[in-house]
């Protein structure tokens, strides 16, 4: 951590609360035809969070990235919503989930375009589609919290700073990161680690997961084992400096029983309206 006072914090729009959690996890992946995630899986960035980052932080017609692409779930609501979408997956089997998310959404009619690639692009091999708007993508909890490379370590740094050269000037990364897990504030540890790796830390918010029990809402009371999962992440929006940043749009309330992206439909229909 630096001692850098964080004035990033004094932000208005500091711990922002994405309303991304009206469904489960499960029944987002099985609308989406995505393969089942268990619903406490803090690594992974769920359809609906991928769908409210690429609304609020890109247009219709910008490239999005996700350089540790796992299933594919970010390139695949990147490519519902009309953008361009590049996943990076180094792992054969990971690779593999990610161009079948792809295919399944572009059968489904998904109006944008997108690539699966196997390795980080640099300047010499870069042949995508042009300057990427929105990096978007999840740090899941270390394999080992006590490891002194692990997420406040030398690794995390170097992954962030191994994101520098794909977004254009003014353009966004948005870390998806567990929450506090195993007492770790996975969190502030990526500020401070993208800090240090030479981004621009401008927000933090709370992406909620799942439907919080209340009886004025009238929700269902969760089984015991379902309250101990966290219901929500943490995403921590940082800039690269160099371009005039757009000011971010939050998306318009969908009804209380959307249909699968109808939200995020209707967003990008506006846009391109205006």
């Amino acid at each position: 951590m630096t001692a850098e006072p964080e004035t990033w914090r004094r932000d208005g729009r500091w711990a922002t609360v994405w309303p991304t959690g009206r469904r489960s996890v499960a029944a987002q992946h099985t609308a989406g035809g995505y393969p089942p995630v268990p619903p406490h899986a803090g690594g992974a960035v769920s359809p609906e969070v991928a769908a409210y980052a690429v609304a609020i932080y890109s247009q219709a017609g910008d490239t999005v990235c996700d350089p540790d692409c796992g299933p594919g779930t970010v390139v695949a609501e990147a490519v519902r919503a009309r953008r361009h979408a590049v996943g990076i997956s180094r792992d054969p089997d990971g690779w593999e989930a990610a161009r079948a998310a792809l295919t399944a959404v572009k059968a489904q009619g998904a109006p944008g375009d997108g690539m699966i690639l196997d390795e980080l692009p640099d300047r010499r091999s870069w042949t995508g589609l042009g300057p990427i708007d929105l990096v978007l993508t999840a740090i899941g909890p270390p394999d080992d919290p006590a490891d002194p490379g692990g997420p406040a370590g030398a690794r995390l740094r170097a992954r962030l700073a191994s994101y520098r050269d794909l977004p254009r000037p003014g353009g966004h990364l948005v870390v998806v990161a567990a929450y506090h897990v195993a007492g770790v504030d996975l969190a502030s540890e990526v500020a401070a680690a993208g800090r240090d790796a030479g981004w621009r830390p401008v927000q933090r918010c709370v992406a909620l997961t799942a439907v919080p029990y209340t009886r004025l809402l009238g929700t269902a009371r969760p089984p015991a084992r379902a309250r101990a999962y966290p219901v929500h992440q943490d995403v921590i929006i940082f800039r690269r400096d160099g371009g005039r940043a757009r000011e971010p749009r939050t998306p318009d309330p969908p009804p209380l029983a959307p249909a699968p992206h109808a939200a995020l439909d209707s967003v990008t229909s506006d846009r391109s309206a205006a």
